[in-house]
């Protein structure tokens, strides 16, 4: 019996998350259903993240023991023709008994996408979210260095029972791409909620609605009741997972 690791992209937008829900369209679900008709699998199939509904991946990661009907290199074709074209697989390879794509990962790396400026674009309003007009980037980037380091970032997510909230971040940074601005930040895991509640407080500063300080204070505050509003979904990715 081997390991083999798949990397995945996909489009997050009809799917009610990545874990299999009854009844549900999920990410698991599509690759559990192709999976059967070109592998025996011998465990469950285990993932970096969790992303919940309408949350896009360019660099998931699962792996799932068993035996497969090709070679590594020829299952992400055979399993890309079966897919629907929202869900592709990049990359197979066997690796080490021990890996398993949740917890031998040191670091998941997400961004959230704005796009700003004029009226809404028809191409990305799947992928980004509008806000009409320019945000402060500068306040931004500054109080973006308040969430870099070992936190509690109960402000910032919606508590599971029973499940810490700290996380180290290691890197947070703001992007300009043309009319796309992005938050990326890398950290050992993610709280639930966590990038879609700290990036909806983000903007508020961008807005001018927040100081800087004012966004310290909420991390500071480890109060979810100081959050701005979460930001809707389809904004954000899963964009790499690190090993």
């Amino acid at each position: 019996m081997a390991n083999f690791k798949l990397v995945l992209a996909y489009d997050g937008t009809a799917y009610k998350g990545f874990q299999k829900q009854p009844g549900l369209p999920t990410v698991q679900g599509a690759l559990e259903e192709v999976l059967r008709r070109v592998a025996v699998r011998e465990s469950p199939l285990y993932a970096a993240g969790r992303t919940d509904a309408g949350v896009h991946a360019r660099g998931q990661v699962v792996n799932f023991h068993g035996r497969i009907k090709t070679s590594p290199e020829r299952l992400p074709r055979a399993m890309n023709a079966l897919l629907p074209p929202d869900i592709v697989v990049l990359e197979c390879r066997e690796v080490e008994e021990g890996f398993h794509a949740r917890r031998s990962a040191w670091a998941r790396e997400y961004a959230y996408y704005f796009l700003t400026g004029g009226p809404p674009s028809p191409f990305t309003r799947l992928y980004a979210l509008h806000v009409p007009g320019t945000l402060d980037e500068g306040a931004m980037r500054e109080a973006l260095q308040a969430v870099i380091g070992v936190h509690d970032f109960a402000s910032f997510c919606r508590r599971e029972e029973g499940r810490s909230t700290v996380r180290e971040v290691m890197e947070a940074a703001l992007r300009r791409e043309g009319e796309l601005l992005s938050v990326r930040v890398k950290a050992n895991a993610f709280a639930w909620m966590m990038m879609r509640m700290l990036c909806g407080s983000l903007l508020q500063v961008g807005k001018g609605r927040w100081t800087p300080e004012r966004f310290l204070a909420a991390v500071e505050a480890r109060d979810a009741s100081r959050s701005g509003p979460a930001l809707p979904p389809h904004g954000l990715f899963l964009e790499r997972i690190y090993y």
